[in-house]
């Protein structure tokens, strides 16, 4: 395999073994929207790497660029997210929190960062400085 990249789930494994977590960790951290069976089959080549939401999930658990995540995952363009939009995907790919993050529409900035600041109350996480 020399000067091949390594396929898109041993990079993931990697990135999850850099930040020190389990399997089973991770599903925790994600509070069950990312199972560990689920995130098993991807890093053993079994299933396709995941849509979005989930990639944004993962950067946030292992402290990743979100961008190196879509652009391994074979994205075609990588988003360009604001640290609102990021956070914010990562409230909606948290099941256990579904208030207010279930609008059939577009949000602003403005509406993103109150549910942003509602999960962080509820959840004590900090997604935003």
């Amino acid at each position: 395999m020399t000067g091949q990249e390594p396929s898109f789930g041993s990079f993931l494994r990697s990135l999850r073994l850099k930040a020190g977590l389990t399997l089973r960790e991770v599903e925790q951290r994600s509070d069950g929207a990312i199972s560990n069976a689920y995130l098993s089959q991807i890093e053993g080549g079994k299933r396709p790497p995941p849509k979005p939401a989930i990639l944004v999930a993962l950067g946030g658990i292992y402290g990743a660029a979100v961008e190196s995540l879509f652009e391994r995952a074979g994205y075609m363009h990588a988003p360009s997210l604001s640290q609102i939009d990021i956070a914010y995907e990562q409230v909606i790919a948290d099941r256990s929190f579904d208030f207010g993050t279930r609008f059939p529409g577009e949000l602003n900035d403005d509406a993103k960062r109150i549910i942003i600041e509602l999960y962080e109350r509820a959840t004590d996480k900090k997604l935003l400085p």
